[in-house]
């Protein structure tokens, strides 16, 4: 029997390709992985894979993403992309994009803030991670893009490790939100918003990403991943291809990944 959620989303999709091949699941491991092992036997892209439970949710860095079940938006994309590899951070930005604009019809007066890399805010605390995950072919391009979202949608409380730091539309508007209509206006956004990097015309993506992003001006310090190495310096924006670009002591810096560990006034 399909997942209730996937019919009531399709039943008011209005896209080309993003949903219009959807599989759900009560409960998965991973939706990345289902959504990789579909991308292998030819899914299309555009291709869906939702649930109502990840038990091994990914984050960045190998975090674990857990939410409850039923309440929120868990999904992937299967994405093959004509970019190359080094400017595969631009759906991970147009991706942030489309999700903030999509929230913020849902939400308003409440606006959506970005903090880069991937991470979605609301007043401050964390509404929805993302996570990219590719197949290289060679060295030139992406052959297949997994995009995997976590988006807090009516989820009321959260586990005391992030409890200060997560939030949901729900706790933010203080009413229930219906998980279709937002599940399909998302992915239509997504879909807009990934054609418009796709067709090389990102300098709106990320101009509305600066628009969003929260820390401009100030100084962090970051966190380089898998070292003990820390980087500071004042948040001047994001280059071309999508990384942040941060004025050091030692000149210009550019940021492929990292987490902030301290923020403050420049």
């Amino acid at each position: 029997m399909p997942l209730p959620l996937v019919h009531d989303v399709q039943n008011v999709l209005d896209t080309d390709r993003f949903g219009q091949s959807m599989r759900g699941f009560e409960t998965v491991g991973s939706t990345n992985t289902v959504a990789a092992e579909w991308a292998g036997d030819g899914a299309p892209e555009g291709s869906v894979v939702a649930t109502e439970y990840q038990s091994e949710g990914r984050g960045r860095h190998g975090r674990t993403w857990d939410a409850k079940t039923g309440q929120n938006l868990m999904f992937s994309v299967v994405l093959r992309p004509t970019l190359g590899a080094e400017r595969l951070g631009l759906i991970t930005v147009a991706a942030s994009v489309a999700v903030a604009e999509t929230i913020d019809d849902f939400v308003s007066p409440h606006r959506a803030a970005l903090k880069w890399p991937n991470d979605v805010l609301l007043e401050g605390r964390k509404t929805c991670g993302m996570l990219l995950e590719s197949s290289l072919s060679g060295r030139a391009k992406a052959e297949v893009v997994i995009l995997g979202v976590g988006l807090n949608v009516n989820q009321t409380t959260f586990p005391d490790p992030i409890a200060d730091r997560a939030t949901s539309l729900r706790l933010t508007v203080g009413r229930a939100v219906p998980r279709a209509p937002l599940f399909a206006h998302l992915l239509s956004q997504l879909e807009t918003r990934y054609d418009t990097v796709q067709a090389g015309n990102d300098a709106s993506v990320r101009a509305a990403f600066h628009d969003r992003l929260v820390g401009r001006g100030e100084t962090v310090t970051f966190h380089v991943p898998d070292t003990d190495e820390t980087i500071s310096g004042v948040v001047r924006g994001i280059t071309e291809t999508g990384a942040l670009r941060l004025d050091t002591a030692d000149g210009t810096t550019v940021v492929h990944a990292g987490d902030v560990t301290t923020q403050g006034n420049a």
